[in-house]
């Protein structure tokens, strides 16, 4: 056998001083990335740390279970969006790369093929090199053939858990006494025979262990096969890929590799808790934001850049995810000296988190994962691929957004589409960008309930089933919209819908957002009682790119849906994407991180927005009319200063839906100038209950993007000045 010839990689050239900030962080014992190989991608890698120096790793493509590649000599060298927040990139080994096994099935089908069943795709990238490629990267593997279960720590020991053609498989990689990976490998009872791909010819390939007696090594067709045969009862044995030839380990030395304890639950790896203030906020408003700190100084450099959140029964305790990541759990959020711990780590970008009665629930970009804490430690032990069936590209505005439920349990998430470097053009598509989706409370059924999204950033899930999602400017989206989403739907983007015919027509927003109100939006979510004020049963709507909360109204007209917002007063500290009320106090929690495309002070924040008890003066109702619009107001207004017409300053304009990146504001008088028009408002009229004006609007038609600037006040005496922006889709 031919020796591997070593391919030695860039390594990562730093800064004198500091290492960034990405560098500086410890991501456990595994991370899950989209991983560049030489020409090749790995776009759900588990990579698996293999010494106590952080020197050597293996990477495993969790879509067809190889082992994708082996090196040494340093980690990943950052590139991509979420370590050094460069677009159209995805790190590379750092090192020297020992060894490597090209795209395809790791273990063969039932008949002994290896050949892959995926059907090949052109991959069109528009990246700096340009071109196009075949690939079958990104699709899962037919589940009847590999599937992935999860993986399990033990300190800091990692077991995989996955299937081949129903036989279960578990697998520890460690390195042997001289350095090279050992795969120790248990197999349940098959009736048939399986083969494992271990590596091309070069690299010696041998088996060990007790339970290796029938196991043999053959080269076929230049690889290194694994032949297992049938079996009545599991085995366990090793295979030892080296550079040179290695003397097999004896049984003596073999024994304990692989064990029940390894999955059952081990010792803690990050037993340190830390402690936190919460900041109460301060302002003289009917609502004040409080900093939950973050454990922004931590032993591991955990960066805090929250992309989800949910509370615990009892609202006591919340768990939060990192882009980066992790999972943090704090505790005492009935008080205000709070108690963070880490609880999990290595999950790829989670951006979307539930708590459920059989564990936290994450959406992460290669898969919905469900965490266990199998010894009761406060550490996830057990990573459950809860559901692997999501397609996805290289491309990295390809986020999984969001998480939430319905009553019912099922569970809702978005796709980003895949925009190319500016302009209209779009990388490839794949099955799932730019769609909504359903996963049923089995983790086992996941539909497509929507396309056309872009970069959806936050969805909802409302109390009697409603579904909403916020979107990003860009090609084929105008301006923000706030999207109610309905079975079969189309909300954007004609490429995001299969086969070669394209919708002509998207179906309408609730509203359209200006660019100065929301230029990148985030989460809906709805005030579930009055322990929040008078906002009870409403929808609110965050702004990642803006920082900003908003009150939205809605009015429905046929099958049609239609409405406002109101931004409320607040300053939050990054870019608010993700939001929950606590069930203990009955207050808005929200959370979010500073990528890109935000005024977000912070890299992450957790903050709480609450009600002080003082009264609200803020738009609380809009309705179309035949004759013009209603707007609904919180307290009783002062008449004079609501039926004074010179007290409201109304503008429209329309956007236009296009390939183009964006859109101009243009005149709905003449489509030919982009500008605002006036819109006059003949007559207010102060209904009787006092908190209602009517206003008489001539010729009012559907428009696009309407501003309402009021200048007027409550009954005692409160100034309301905040816009409204609303969209009139239908006027009855």
């Amino acid at each position: 056998m031919r020796h591997l010839l070593l391919l030695v990689l860039l390594a990562t050239t730093l800064k004198a001083g500091e290492a960034p900030r990405w560098a500086q962080m410890d991501y456990g014992p595994t991370m899950g990335c989209s991983l560049q190989i030489g020409n090749e991608y790995v776009l759900r890698a588990l990579i698996v740390r293999l010494d106590k120096e952080k020197q050597t790793y293996v990477a495993y493509d969790l879509e067809t279970m190889r082992v994708a590649a082996m090196w040494t000599g340093g980690f990943i060298d950052g590139n991509g969006v979420i370590f050094k927040s460069e677009h159209h990139a995805q790190p590379k080994p750092v090192g020297t790369l020992l060894w490597s096994n090209p795209i395809g099935p790791g273990w063969a089908n039932k008949d002994g093929s290896f050949v892959d069943p995926r059907p090949q795709y052109v991959a069109k990238y528009n990246m700096p090199q340009g071109g196009s490629e075949l690939t079958r990267e990104g699709q899962p593997m037919p589940k009847e053939w590999v599937q992935y279960k999860g993986h399990y720590l033990h300190g800091q020991q990692v077991v995989v858990s996955y299937a081949i053609n129903g036989c279960a498989v578990l697998e520890r990689p460690r390195l042997s006494a001289a350095g090279s990976l050992m795969r120790t490998i248990t197999v349940a009872p098959s009736s048939i025979e399986q083969r494992v791909d271990l590596a091309a010819s070069g690299p010696y390939c041998t088996a060990g262990g007790a339970g290796a007696v029938d196991v043999t090594i053959a080269e076929i067709t230049g690889r290194e096969i694994g032949i297992i045969p049938p079996r009545k009862e599991a085995r366990t044995f090793f295979v030892v890929i080296s550079q040179k030839e290695e003397i097999p380990q004896s049984a003596d030395a073999f024994a304990g590799l692989m064990s029940e304890k390894l999955i059952n639950g081990g010792p803690a790896r990050w037993p340190e808790t830390i402690t936190t203030q919460l900041t109460p906020g301060t302002g003289d408003g009917p609502y004040v934001v409080d900093t939950v700190t973050a454990p922004d100084d931590n032993p591991w450099k955990s960066w805090m850049r929250f992309g989800g959140l949910d509370f615990f029964p009892g609202g006591k305790r919340a768990a939060l995810c990192t882009w980066s990541g992790d999972v943090w759990i704090v505790s005492g959020l009935d008080g205000t000296t709070l108690t963070w711990k880490r609880y999990a780590t290595g999950l790829q970008e989670p951006l979307g988190l539930v708590i459920t009665d059989d564990g936290i629930v994450l959406t992460c970009r290669n898969a919905i994962m469900r965490l266990h804490d199998l010894n009761n430690d406060g550490e996830a032990d057990f990573y459950e691929a809860f559901n692997t069936d999501i397609h996805l590209t290289r491309q990295f505005h390809e986020f999984a957004l969001d998480l939430t439920r319905d009553k019912a349990g099922n569970f809702y998430f978005a796709k980003g589409a895949t925009p190319g470097r500016g302009g209209p053009n779009f990388d490839l598509w794949s099955l799932h960008n730019g769609g909504f989706f359903r996963l049923s409370p089995d983790g086992k059924k996941l539909d497509v309930v929507a396309r056309g999204l872009r970069a959806p950033n936050g969805i909802g899930i409302g109390p009697n089933g409603e579904m909403t999602t916020g979107d990003n400017q860009g090609s084929w989206v105008p301006v923000c919209p706030l999207n109610r989403i309905r079975a079969g739907g189309f909300v954007g983007i004609p490429d995001g819908v299969p086969g070669d015919v394209k919708p002509t027509k998207r179906d309408p927003p609730i509203i359209w957002m200006p660019m100065d109100v929301d230029n990148s939006s985030g989460c809906q979510v709805w005030a579930p009682d009055d322990r929040w004020g008078p906002f009870a049963g409403s929808m609110l709507h965050l702004s990642y790119g803006k920082s900003s909360l908003f009150s939205v109204m809605t009015q429905e007209i046929g099958d049609v849906m239609q409405g406002a917002l109101t931004k409320f007063p607040l300053t939050f500290a990054t870019g608010i994407m993700r939001a929950r009320f606590n069930p203990a106090d009955g207050q808005l929690y929200v959370c979010g991180l500073r990528g890109w495309q935000t005024n977000g002070a912070r890299d992450g924040a957790f903050q709480r927005v609450r009600y002080v008890g003082k009264p609200v003066a803020m738009a609380m109702g809009y309705a179309v009319t035949k004759d013009g619009i209603d707007l609904t107001f919180s307290q009783p207004l002062d008449k004079t200063e609501a039926e004074n017409v010179d007290n409201w300053a109304l503008q429209q304009f329309n956007v236009l839906w296009s390939a183009k990146y964006g859109s101009p504001e243009v005149s709905v008088a003449d489509p030919a100038k982009h500008a605002r028009d006036t819109v006059i408002v003949a007559k207010a009229t102060l209904k009787a209950d006092g908190k209602t004006v009517s206003l008489t609007i001539p010729g009012i038609q559907p428009v696009n993007c309407l501003v309402i600037k009021p200048r007027i006040a409550t009954a005692d005496g409160t100034a309301i000045t905040a816009h409204i922006n609303a969209t009139i889709n239908v006027v009855p």
